[in-house]
């Protein structure tokens, strides 16, 4: 489906570990709204909680963006106003990605200021625990590109412009503005 970017072997694996997290989360299911009312568990049960949450929220936004499509005018008006232009942009986005140490994720995140944002986070944690609205992601855990690229992470995050679909992020992006 995405390849040669990204097999579908390795998109199997991927799925199979977003139902895991899924599985481990049980009868929680309103997930954006449980990440903002995560105080109503025990203390004890947060880390394990949020963990898993932040597994299907991220997986859930990598695998809902990826495709063709163009950007909107919208959200390419407002990449050039945040970041210059649209290469300046995808030249910040991978210079991230490549900080991620170990497991992460790199994000598109719309601020409570409305501007785009380009953040990392480590293992599962997941912008909206910080009031930033994802638009998109990168997923930069080693099951996401090991068994295409094995070692060579800097190629997988090279290619993932090859198979973003920009209009789904932008669509993203329209539907996060309606919300600030």
């Amino acid at each position: 489906m995405y390849e040669p970017y990204i097999t579908d072997f390795t998109m199997s694996i991927h799925n199979k570990i977003l139902n895991d997290y899924i599985d481990k989360l049980g009868d929680l299911k309103d997930y954006k709204n449980l990440v903002n009312n995560i105080d109503q568990f025990p203390i004890n049960e947060r880390g394990n909680i949020l963990f898993n949450l932040g597994g299907v929220l991220n997986h859930q936004l990598f695998f809902s963006i990826l495709g063709q499509g163009e950007l909107s005018e919208n959200l390419k008006n407002k990449l050039i106003e945040d970041f210059g232009s649209i290469s300046n942009f995808k030249e910040e986005f991978i210079k991230n990605a490549n900080y991620v140490v170990g497991s992460g994720y790199t994000f598109l995140v719309l601020n409570k200021d409305n501007n785009l944002e380009i953040i990392n986070t480590s293992n599962e944690d997941t912008p909206y625990s910080y009031g930033l609205k994802p638009i998109m992601n990168l997923d930069l855990w080693e099951h996401a590109y090991f068994l295409d690229y094995q070692n060579n992470r800097q190629e997988y995050i090279n290619n993932f412009f090859s198979i973003v679909d920009f209009s789904k992020v932008s669509k993203i992006y329209e539907e996060v503005q309606k919300d600030l």
